[in-house]
């Protein structure tokens, strides 16, 4: 589920779990693949991982560079 409701906790929503993917981000660019093994124990599927990449695309807080095949954080300070 994207976001919490009644049912599910803000900690198991998309939403929730997006800081999981930027912290790692943070850190150093990955791949996809790279980014998905590090992080795969805090998603139940690899659809949630995938949700949680395009919210964060959409919002702009990650860049996905296809030539080099990595995705960035976007630092906004």
């Amino acid at each position: 589920m994207i976001v919490p409701n009644k049912v599910i906790s803000l900690s198991e929503s998309i939403i929730g779990k997006m800081p999981i993917i930027l912290k790692c981000l943070s850190k150093e660019e990955m791949t996809v693949k790279e980014l998905f093994f590090t992080t795969q124990n805090d998603f139940d599927e690899i659809d949630e991982f995938i949700y949680a990449l395009d919210v964060l695309f959409l919002l702009e807080a990650i860049k996905v560079d296809i030539d080099k095949g990595v995705v960035t954080y976007v630092n906004k300070d």
